[in-house]
């Protein structure tokens, strides 16, 4: 087969060569005639000034920057003169308008004509050195002989080399008439009509399918042709028709034939040039031939893209030597001069060192040819083991037809089928030709979009596995680069459509592969699946209500501390502690990995950090902290002490962790006083009997860190819950000390005292004393804190005012000596500490206090410190209130 023998026509409707932008009439005209005014002013410094003189140069700069300008607004500038007017062409085919810009340009029209010039088309490859050889042609036109100066400026420019720029080139054609004089023409030499000829003929030779042999001769008729057009319009149509049957009178009537079938299936265009369809229907031949030969089986789909790879390097060579229409030039493998035509009239802003343009034409000619395959040759093709040979781009398009019939049918009969190509055309990644790997990874790159439409719900697992299996045998750097892309997109696809199995299958595929230098890039790719945007996606999933995905713990902890700080981050959020459930599991179910993390986080110097670790060990295994607390709580500052006694002791008895009071006495004189309350309190609600001597120590004021008056309630009020009859001298002695006529202890400390003494020595006023606190124990029963006191409703509420962090008004609803419940606009969260002023009647309490809950009514809070003087006005108020 003659391969090399194609011709290049250059697609007529190639979207993507550079076309300039349409602009308005007068702004085209405008720039012309700067371009020409500009040009006079280049031919009068020619003619005074030598070649590189400083004046010369600066008018043949001046010129080519016109040129720019005005190429800015039409793709060439075609300038000629018609009955002693100087005319330009507004877009390339249009009849060409009289120049008008205000100035008269019948000089200019009349040294044209002297030096017998009709018209110059300045391209876009225009140059200085072209600009400059054409001013001084210029000077020696004029003594060229009068008839022969038409036929001289296009040689004369062929001998200087001027490609940039054609002379006397018809601004006006009529390709109707000229096209129509070339169809009878050829009718007659092949004595078949139209109509005969689209159906294929009468003759033997006509009823085979057309080979390259014919397509060589075809386009080498056309190479004949396109000069005869091109000048017909010089001639009449009887002169016409003389030529061209001269000129055809060697051709062979199958070629004709074959001309004659392919103009009536390529219809001219309105306004379409000679050349402009000529080429059109030089590519209708090679699309023809094609076709013909693959489904004929005389070309394998494995060929067909080298027929088109050949074809764009002969663009590429014709673009090279590309030159006048007359002109009869052939390129060095054998390429018919009407391949060089084509090019010049499809793709006329493309210079000769510009081969991209033509890659990007025979690409669109390739995808041209598969999207025109009948449908059911291309979907049998799709379904066998060449369809990586169908460009991808026509691929997308037939599956997309394939979904929209699918949508107008409500079936999902064409997904499957979609399914069964896309899949079938992975395969190629694992054949033994690099070339079918490189193109099956490129094309799947380009249709992940439409793979993620049509597993929206369920992974592709099969191309999955087929994807990993050739990314990890693929040898070729390349090739392998462009399969890491496959396969990380693949793997994010995965997580993003929550089927995170089949992510952590790739990704364990992956890491299994060998670690050598030879695979050291998919221990980057394994290290990209897991970047902020895939990671975020596992860490929302496994904290969303519901069923938590077995694989998601297993991909988390493989990033224990990664996990742990992200939720760290979370639960510092204003709605943080909501999640705290849902992390509790995640944790558990993660396992030691992450448990053990968070225990070593308790001891750690940042505070975030220790925070998480205290809230979800006390959510998920709180007998870690408990363990810890010895070695930890001491370095903790107060708000992480308070953070964590409030967490061992928020559950009820029935859930407590073991050891919670026993490890509080351990830690108690290391505790931070605004702390120790609370665990007093616990240490007395537990019955913890080993505590007694130290509490005692604490309730005589034995310990300087701890002789706040109201921790030292607290060891009393533990004392008597304990029973400790050990304790009895001492809480007699604090009861009965006095300085003179005063007692040496607060009248609150002796409250308590007196109750204390009481509940041990069961004396019978202590009656009372034990069923305040079991009415207080009974009220407790529904919250997470068991309460130490037993809380009043006011029916009026008492006003307050936080004075710390923020200043706020609040309402006082509930009151104890423990706490109370503030109504407020500020926002209180668990665990905020504040500073608030209760105004009862004509007293006012003041109290440090932390929020322990919350409510959309405001918030509890508990008293941590508080001065003596207003402990006993609260303590007085309370009595006052359950009286």
């Amino acid at each position: 087969m003659a391969h090399n023998a194609l011709a290049h026509p250059v697609h007529a409707g190639a979207r993507r060569a550079r076309r300039s932008t349409p602009v308005p009439q007068n702004a085209a005209e405008a720039g012309i005639a700067r371009f020409l005014r500009s040009f006079q002013s280049l031919l009068v410094a020619t003619r005074l000034y030598q070649k590189n003189h400083p004046l010369a140069l600066s008018a043949l700069e001046g010129t080519e920057l016109h040129l720019r300008t005005a190429l800015q607004q039409v793709s060439q500038v075609a300038i000629g003169v018609e009955n002693g007017a100087v005319v330009y062409s507004p877009s390339k085919g249009a009849d060409p308008v009289p120049l008008e810009t205000g100035e008269s340009w019948a000089t200019l029209a009349e040294d044209w004509s002297r030096r017998g010039l009709r018209s110059l088309i300045f391209l876009p490859s225009t140059n200085l050195s072209e600009l400059d050889s054409l001013a001084r042609l210029w000077h020696t036109a004029v003594n060229w002989p009068g008839p022969r100066a038409l036929e001289d400026w296009p040689a004369q420019f062929i001998a200087f080399r001027i490609t940039g720029i054609r002379a006397n080139v018809p601004l006006r054609q009529r390709p109707g008439t000229i096209l129509a004089t070339l169809v009878s023409v050829l009718v007659a030499r092949s004595g078949s009509s139209p109509e005969s000829a689209r159906k294929g003929g009468n003759g033997s030779d006509a009823a085979s399918p057309a080979n390259f042999e014919d397509l060589t001769a075809a386009l080498r008729i056309l190479a004949r042709l396109e000069p005869i057009a091109g000048r017909a319009g010089q001639s009449t149509p009887q002169q016409t028709a003389e030529i061209l049957h001269t000129s055809l009178a060697d051709a062979e009537r199958r070629t004709l034939t074959q001309l004659v079938r392919a103009m009536s299936r390529a219809v001219p265009i309105e306004t379409e040039s000679v050349e402009r369809y000529l080429a059109r229907l030089a590519e209708s031949l090679l699309l023809e031939t094609v076709t013909a030969q693959f489904l004929a089986q005389r070309l394998p789909a494995t060929e067909v893209h080298g027929i088109f790879k050949n074809l764009g390097d002969a663009v590429a060579q014709a673009l090279s030597s590309i030159g006048e229409p007359g002109e009869t030039t052939h390129s060095e493998n054998g390429v018919p001069t009407a391949l060089v035509h084509a090019a010049r009239a499809l793709l006329p802003n493309m210079s000769k060192d510009d081969s991209g343009g033509a890659e990007i034409y025979v690409e669109s000619l390739h995808e041209r040819f598969w999207d025109e395959l009948p449908a059911r040759e291309k979907a049998a093709l799709l379904r066998g083991p060449e369809a990586w040979c169908v460009p991808v781009a026509v691929v997308a398009r037939h599956l997309e037809r394939l979904l929209d019939a699918g949508r107008s049918s409500h079936g999902d009969a064409p997904v499957r089928e979609s399914r069964i190509v896309i899949v079938n055309y992975a395969r190629a990644l694992e054949a033994d030709e690099p070339r079918a790997r490189r193109a099956a990874a490129g094309g799947l790159v380009e249709l992940l979009p439409l793979i993620a439409k049509l597993w929206s719900n369920a992974s592709p697992v099969e191309l999955d596995r087929v994807a990993v299996r050739s990314l990890i045998a693929e040898e070729e750097p390349a090739i392998a680069g462009i399969s890491v892309a496959l396969v990380e997109k693949l793997a994010s696809q995965a997580a993003h459509r929550s089927d995170f199995a089949e992510f952590e299958r790739i990704l364990l595929v992956i890491e299994a592969a060998p670690r050598d230098a030879e695979h050291s890039h998919l221990s980057a790719l394994s290290a990209r699946l897991a970047d902020d945007t895939i990671w975020s996606v596992m860490v929302n999933a496994s904290l969303m209500v519901g069923h938590l995905d077995p694989a998601l713990p297993r991909l988390l902890r493989r990033a224990p501390e990664r996990l742990i700080e992200d939720l760290g981050t979370r639960l510092a959020a204003p709605t943080g502690l909501d999640s705290l459930p849902a992390m509790a599991r995640l944790a558990i179910a993660a396992g030691e990995t992450v448990l053990g993390v968070l225990e070593s986080h308790l001891a750690d110097p940042r505070r975030q950090r220790a925070g998480t670790a205290i809230k979800l060990l006390a959510a998920t295994e709180p007998q870690r902290l408990v363990t810890s607390l010895p070695r930890t709580l001491p370095g903790w500052d107060w708000n992480l002490q308070d953070l964590a006694v409030a967490e061992l002791t928020r559950s009820d008895a029935a859930k407590k962790t073991d050891g919670i009071a026993n490890a509080f006495v351990a830690v108690l004189p290391e505790t931070h006083p605004l702390v120790a309350p609370m665990m007093l309190d616990e240490i007395g609600l537990a019955g913890e009997l080993s505590a007694v001597p130290l509490l005692s120590e604490i309730a005589a004021g034995n310990l300087v860190a701890l002789r706040e008056v109201f921790i030292r309630i607290k060891a009393i009020e533990a004392l008597g819950r304990l029973r400790a009859t050990s304790a009895a001298d001492m809480l007699r002695t604090l009861l009965r000390q006095r300085a003179g006529l005063v007692h040496t202890e607060p009248a609150g400390l002796r409250a308590a005292a007196e109750e204390a003494l009481a509940l041990i020595e069961n004396h019978p006023s202590s009656a009372r004393v034990r069923a305040a606190r079991d009415a207080a124990d009974k009220a407790s029963v529904s919250f997470a804190r068991p309460r130490r006191y037993m809380r009043i409703p006011l029916e009026r509420p008492f006003n307050a005012n936080i004075t710390s962090p923020v200043a706020a008004a609040a309402r006082v609803s509930s009151i104890s000596l423990g706490g109370a419940f503030l109504e407020s606009t500020q926002h209180l969260a668990v665990g905020d500490h504040i500073r608030v002023d209760i105004r009862a009647g004509m007293r006012r309490i003041h109290s440090t206090a932390v929020v322990r809950n919350v409510s959309p009514a405001g918030g509890g809070v508990e008293f941590l410190k508080m001065p003596d003087i207003d402990r006993e006005r609260l303590r007085r108020l309370v009595r006052r209130l359950t009286s």
